[in-house]
């Protein structure tokens, strides 16, 4: 019987790429990305996003978002009305704009486990 776990990450973005979450990695397991919310909190100044999808099964990755401008004081949420279903092993990897580590990152999943 499959076992069915929510899971939230956080996240501080710089411009060094680095993953927000992957995805548990046996064999049959999966994961539903709920939310993915990238919120600049800097008074001033806008900064950018990029959001990837690393596919650990050997297809090319994908991009969610690509140098998505996030407005000072606001937030984007990249997964939108539809959801974004990760396979074993995959992961979603964030690179912003600026060092400041003024973005910052929220995911909401829900994992299934084979």
């Amino acid at each position: 019987m499959a076992t069915e776990v929510f899971k939230n990450g956080y996240q501080n973005v710089t411009n060094s790429a680095s993953a927000i979450y992957t995805a548990p990695t046996d064999a049959g397991d999966i994961a539903i990305v709920l939310s993915l919310r990238i919120s600049n909190v800097d008074g001033t100044n806008d900064d950018t996003i990029i959001a990837e999808v690393k596919d650990q099964g050997g297809s090319l990755d994908a991009k969610i978002a690509h140098v998505m401008t996030v407005p000072a004081k606001s937030s984007l949420e990249l997964a939108g009305t539809s959801k974004l279903v990760l396979e074993a092993g995959d992961s979603i990897e964030l690179t912003g704009g600026a060092a400041s580590g003024d973005l910052e990152a929220f995911i909401s999943v829900l994992e299934i486990q084979a």
